[in-house]
């Protein structure tokens, strides 16, 4: 009994592999008649959805801008022409304040000038007093004149007659003597008069002459007597005072400065190219009419704008950056006293100038975000990317400005698509919004 059961346990333990084999066997041939063959699902190609517009000719607003600083049209230093005491100062004349055109703001002692004001006057007096003397002299000498040359002529006949009779040897030749002597005196009596009165003319040119100094005199003296008051010429911001009451003031002594409130400038660095496209689009005349220019002024980096005229072109190009220098002209408002309403261009505040001019026909304008250096990207008419090469004239408030490359009417990709694919599947989707934001900028609006 104990030899038999190793050789029983054996068996059953080969009898449990070749079952197990068998069912194995069975099972595999049972899962292959059993396979279904794979399912075969069709190929769908996959679509990009992708913002696009509808590129059209627009009115466009060709712009030129730079930028500068502001200052006052017109800048005003009050520098002594006399010399004296202050004796008035205005209340409100200091830095900052605003005066209006003929408000009185300094006054110096006129008494020296006063003083001599009068002097002038009795020196013009004491000419006058003179000149009425010489005339009355030169009627005296005329009618005492009239009276010699009548005695001249009675010594004259007398001498005449004496010369006959010494002829006759009636009178003596001592009688002859006698009369010339007294001829002679006469007619050096008559000449003497003549020579007075000669002299008259001259003596009365030279009080004459002495009067229109005078007169100069007093016509400075009457100056530097207005120049004692001192009134604010027009409207005005006071920049700096250097002046006390009670001060005394030499002739060429700076007082006080100021600027004008009506008008400011604004002189702006233009790139020569930009401001060249903006003076193609005007009418074309004899002249170049740049009053016709739409222009403007912003604080930069702020939303406070002020509406400007161009006045003018400087000569000439600046070497270093290649600008040209337009002076804009900014009229103020009046109401300088509500700085909050009517908000006034400080002095030396930096901004950008904005030059504007429609141009004379509708440009091909895209968003600059379409342009991908050089090229746009299109939906064709069966909805697939192509890519085409634009030539871009220039960039302007976000806008690329085409020279060529695209047509009226095509749709254009606004979205980035990385890869770029030709022939990709797209899903386009009209971004009506950026179309209409488009068309508003081109024409002058806000992007």
């Amino acid at each position: 009994m104990t030899a038999k059961t190793p050789v029983k346990t054996k068996f059953k333990r080969i009898l449990i592999i070749v079952v197990s084999l068998a069912v194995g066997i069975v099972t595999v041939v049972g899962f292959v008649k059993n396979k279904q063959p794979p399912e075969r699902i069709p190929y769908v190609e996959a679509e990009r959805a992708v913002r696009v517009i509808e590129v059209a000719n627009l009115p466009l607003m060709v712009e030129a801008s730079g930028f500068g600083s502001a200052a006052p049209a017109q800048t005003w230093s009050a520098v002594s022409n006399v010399k004296g005491d202050v004796i008035f100062r205005h209340e409100d004349l200091e830095s900052g304040a605003l005066l209006t055109k003929g408000t009185l703001m300094l006054a110096i002692d006129p008494a020296f000038y006063e003083l001599a004001l009068t002097e002038a006057d009795a020196e013009i007096a004491s000419v006058n007093a003179e000149v009425a003397q010489l005339k009355q002299e030169a009627a005296n000498a005329s009618l005492l004149l009239e009276l010699e040359k009548e005695r001249l002529a009675l010594a004259e006949a007398d001498l005449t007659r004496t010369r006959s009779l010494v002829a006759s040897g009636a009178v003596p030749q001592a009688s002859l003597d006698t009369q010339l002597r007294a001829t002679l005196q006469q007619r050096q009596a008559v000449q003497s008069l003549e020579n007075q009165a000669n002299i008259i003319p001259i003596q009365l040119s030279r009080l004459t002459a002495q009067k229109d100094r005078t007169l100069t005199k007093r016509a400075q003296v009457e100056s530097d007597l207005a120049d004692t008051k001192i009134y604010a010429p027009f409207d005005l911001r006071v920049s700096d005072v250097k002046v006390e009451l009670y001060q005394y003031i030499n002739p060429g002594q700076l007082l006080f400065s100021g600027d004008s409130t009506d008008t400011s400038e604004v002189v702006l660095q233009v790139p020569m190219q930009n401001l060249r496209r903006v003076l193609s689009e005007l009418p074309s005349g004899d002249t170049l009419n740049i009053a016709a220019l739409d222009a403007y002024v912003q604080l930069v980096g702020e939303d406070q704008t002020w509406n400007a005229d161009v006045i003018r072109i400087a000569n000439g190009i600046d070497p270093a950056t290649r600008t040209v220098r337009v002076v804009l002209s900014v009229q103020q408002s009046d109401n300088m006293a509500d700085p909050v309403e009517n908000p006034p261009l400080p002095k030396g505040m930096y901004v950008e100038g904005i030059l504007r001019f429609m141009a004379r026909e509708p440009r091909m304008v895209v968003p600059q975000e379409a342009i991908h250096e050089g090229w746009v990207y299109l939906v064709d008419a069966d909805s697939r990317l192509e890519r085409r090469a634009v030539e871009v004239g220039y960039y302007q408030d976000g806008m690329a400005i085409l020279l060529s490359g695209l047509n009226a009417g095509e749709t254009v990709i606004l979205d980035d698509i990385v890869p770029a694919i030709a022939g990709t599947l797209l899903n386009p989707n009209r971004d009506q919004e950026t179309e209409q934001a488009l068309q508003a900028t081109a024409a002058g609006g806000a992007l």
